[in-house]
């Protein structure tokens, strides 16, 4: 009995001795503030990056496929191509639409797509929806 309770006071013993040590050691410091986020910094950018690559992978999906370029690409055209008319030249329905934006692009954004259009096509259709 003698020997368990000098086990047990040399378990005592050695958890103060812990728990003094343990208190010693030096807390970490504090870590510093977190920058504000920059309104126009990396996250706009970002952003800008994410919605082209969006695009990227849309058009490629679409690069051999009519269907899939009428129901994934044709409509956003078009959609931007009716905003562009509405702020530019205050036009809500396809009266001088047509005109404005030449027959070929008319042609892509309104008739049902029976073939997709090559690279240079596109861009140069492209290239006339940014100068509307």
């Amino acid at each position: 009995m003698t020997a368990l309770l000098w086990h047990l006071g040399v378990l005592a013993a050695a958890a103060v001795l812990a728990a003094v040590i343990v208190r010693r050691i030096p807390a970490p410091p504090p870590e510093p503030p977190a920058p504000p986020p920059a309104s126009d910094g990396p996250e706009t950018s970002d952003r800008a990056f994410a919605t082209a690559r969006w695009w990227e992978r849309r058009l490629a999906s679409a690069r051999d496929d009519p269907q899939r370029f009428r129901t994934l690409v044709q409509p956003r055209l078009a959609e931007i191509a009716a905003e562009r008319l509405r702020r530019r030249h205050g036009l809500a329905g396809p009266g001088r639409a047509e005109e404005i934006l030449g027959p070929d692009l008319y042609e892509l954004l309104t008739a049902p797509v029976t073939a997709v259009p090559t690279r240079a096509e596109l861009a140069r259709l492209l290239t006339r929806i940014e100068e509307i």
